[in-house]
């Protein structure tokens, strides 16, 4: 009998710490007890191996792409794709969401470079058959850098960082077709997941159901962010190299705190200026008042020197 739920992550050595602290988020607000948490990984120190060990649901799993498919993809790769590296092409464990359907009713993927900050649970509600946010304004010509033919690139594109699938789509003809067609389009793929997922929705009909971006993969840097359920940590700042998205979500930093605790691998921190900024948001609000005072004062004192050098002037 297939379980309800597994959540799945992917990473590479360098972020077990990231992964650690989304598997401690989704324990920490989950309402049920019927999940896993699936990381897949490509190595591990063994101290990370103990440390997730230690955390209730989650289960690990080696992954590593065939040498044959990194050679082609590394090969093919645009110059433009920020993709074109080994440890990156681990963005093809998207496409694993569709082999855990062999044992699970629901899979949802979440990049690691988040913040789960509310109960998860009602996920799967946006699981028939696949839920996925929109990548406004982005289309999804974006994630080629050329044009192919058997697909309208025009229609608005999807981003993957947050997804859920479930079993009634015909998920194994789905897995073989996605890695296949990412050797067919390595050369134009810029975003590789996104690409490709985004033209299987058309080549298999189906029609997502759209997951509110604000609540189920917020940018951190929308008012949104407070309350969201995941708030996700894109581009090149992430959390853990940027002391202003750092010291804006405590959160992250005490559930990494909590996997040090286990034992697991530290970031570097030395980058960081870790620190409560209420502090600074006070003395930025007492300077604005005073510079409004300032400017208030100088501005009576300009319009009584225009009435002193007007009656000068007349005089």
């Amino acid at each position: 009998m297939k379980k309800k739920l597994a959540f799945l992550l992917g990473i590479t050595p360098n972020l077990s710490f990231a992964a650690g602290n989304v598997a401690i988020g989704i324990n920490k607000y989950m309402s049920n007890n019927n999940y896993d948490i699936v990381i897949f990984y490509t190595e591990l120190p063994e101290k990370d191996i103990l440390a997730f060990s230690k955390i209730p649901h989650v289960t690990l799993k080696q992954f590593e792409l065939p040498k044959s498919f990194v050679h082609t993809l590394l090969e093919n790769l645009p110059k433009e794709s920020r993709f074109r590296e080994k440890n990156k092409l681990m963005c093809f464990a998207h496409f694993e969401v569709f082999s855990l359907l062999e044992n699970y009713e629901n899979v949802a993927w979440i990049d690691v470079d988040t913040s789960i900050q509310k109960d998860l649970s009602t996920i799967i509600n946006f699981s028939n058959p696949i839920g996925i946010t929109k990548d406004t304004p982005w289309k999804v010509r974006d994630q080629f850098i050329g044009d192919i033919d058997e697909y309208n690139l025009d229609i608005e594109g999807y981003c993957t960082a947050v997804m859920v699938a479930n079993d009634s789509l015909p998920y194994k003809e789905i897995y073989g077709w996605l890695y296949k067609k990412a050797l067919q389009y390595a050369a134009l793929l810029k975003n590789p997941d996104q690409a490709i997922i985004s033209i299987m929705l058309q080549e298999f009909n189906i029609k997502p159901i759209c997951m509110p971006l604000e609540e189920w993969q917020c940018i951190s840097w929308k008012r949104e962010a407070a309350t969201a359920r995941i708030v996700h940590f894109g581009t090149e700042n992430k959390i853990w190299n940027d002391s202003n998205i750092c010291n804006a979500f405590p959160e992250w930093y005490r559930n990494h705190e909590m996997w040090l605790e286990l034992g697991g691998s530290d970031f570097n921190k030395n980058i960081l200026n870790f620190h409560n900024i209420l502090g600074e948001l006070r003395d930025f609000e007492k300077n604005r008042n005073e510079n409004k005072d300032r400017n208030r004062y100088l501005k009576q004192i300009y319009n009584k020197s225009k009435v002193v050098l007007k009656k000068i002037t007349n005089f």
